[in-house]
């Protein structure tokens, strides 16, 4: 079994790291210091609660031919970076091509680029911190899992076989994951949710702490996600997956746990440091949603108010 690791951030890393510990023959494709980092050192990943760290050889590489030809290409980048690869994926010969990326905006453009009988979809129940060439990472597991699990699907809906050996060999490097049919609406689940966490975080600096402690911008950042399961309804989605029904609790009591949430050690390693490193691609993603909300006919005071934070120039 062969994957290549498109994509040599935080999330490409685990997984390259992961995969690489269960015996699977993984490939990073990075660029610039990054890919120096990783030929020099390998993968080096630290758990934050055990400190354990664990050095991880792998390939790497800084181009991919039409000829090199993998299992799976699991692409793990920022939507906004995604345009600019899509024509060295169409050359590409590989047969399996699985985009681990943010989108509310559904998948014509990659299907067009890849074909639908190649493409795949993902998303990760992993994060952490990249900091001198060293991945202090979570992967969700647990009480975790009640958020989100590692979750992998065919643009078809249909679970194959290839799907099904995708998330065996996920499961097998301790990565918990499982398969959704429509990826497509748990994307947008996934964005509804978080982009009023996001844009919450952005009105104090990512500093989560902060945020936790003020009852009424929490408040504002629960009735934004609220809204936005309320776009999807009215677009006729389902929000996905089933166990996302805690958000129907009634919004004081949600409100009290999100303040707890907030303050804590995972709420910054899960949220507050992706958001300040991933602000452009949250711009994009909110206005993805946008175009859902405009679509709804719903009114949406709390995201619009929350957006303004998205905006703000410090």
């Amino acid at each position: 079994m062969n994957i290549l690791i498109y994509g040599a951030g935080v999330i490409g890393s685990v997984f390259a790291g992961k995969l690489a510990l269960s015996k699977i023959n993984v490939t990073v494709l990075a660029r610039g210091a990054r890919l120096e980092e990783i030929k020099r050192n390998g993968i080096i990943l630290v758990n934050p609660r055990t400190r354990k760290r664990e050095c991880v050889p792998v390939q790497a590489i800084d181009t991919l031919r039409p000829n090199m030809g993998y299992d799976y290409i699991i692409v793990v980048m920022q939507c906004n970076q995604v345009g600019e690869i899509l024509p060295v994926l169409a050359e590409n010969c590989s047969k399996s091509i699985v985009f681990v990326v943010n989108t509310a905006d559904g998948y014509d453009k990659w299907a067009n680029a890849v074909g639908k009988g190649r493409l795949m979809i993902g998303f990760p129940s992993a994060g952490g911190e990249l900091n001198n060439g060293e991945i202090n990472y979570f992967v969700g597991k647990g009480f975790q899992r009640i958020f989100q699990t590692t979750t992998f699907g065919e643009f078809s809906g249909v679970k194959t076989e290839r799907v099904k050996t995708l998330i065996n060999i996920f499961n097998h490097a301790d990565i918990p994951s499982v398969f959704y049919p429509d990826m497509d609406a748990w994307q947008k689940t996934h964005v509804a949710l978080v982009s009023s966490i996001a844009n919450a975080l952005y009105g104090y600096e990512c500093d989560n702490v902060k945020l936790g402690h003020s009852y009424k911008a929490v408040k504002d950042m629960v009735s934004g996600v609220k809204e936005g399961f309320q776009v999807l309804r009215q677009n006729s989605i389902s929000p996905a997956p089933e166990k996302l029904c805690w958000i129907n609790l009634p919004t004081p009591l949600l409100t009290v746990i999100f303040c707890l949430f907030m303050r804590t050690t995972l709420a910054k390693i899960t949220m507050a440091k992706h958001c300040a490193a991933a602000r452009p691609e949250m711009m994009l993603l909110q206005s993805e949603f946008d175009k859902l909300i405009l679509k709804s006919g719903v009114k949406t005071p709390a995201i619009e108010k929350l957006k303004k934070n998205l905006y703000a120039t410090k």
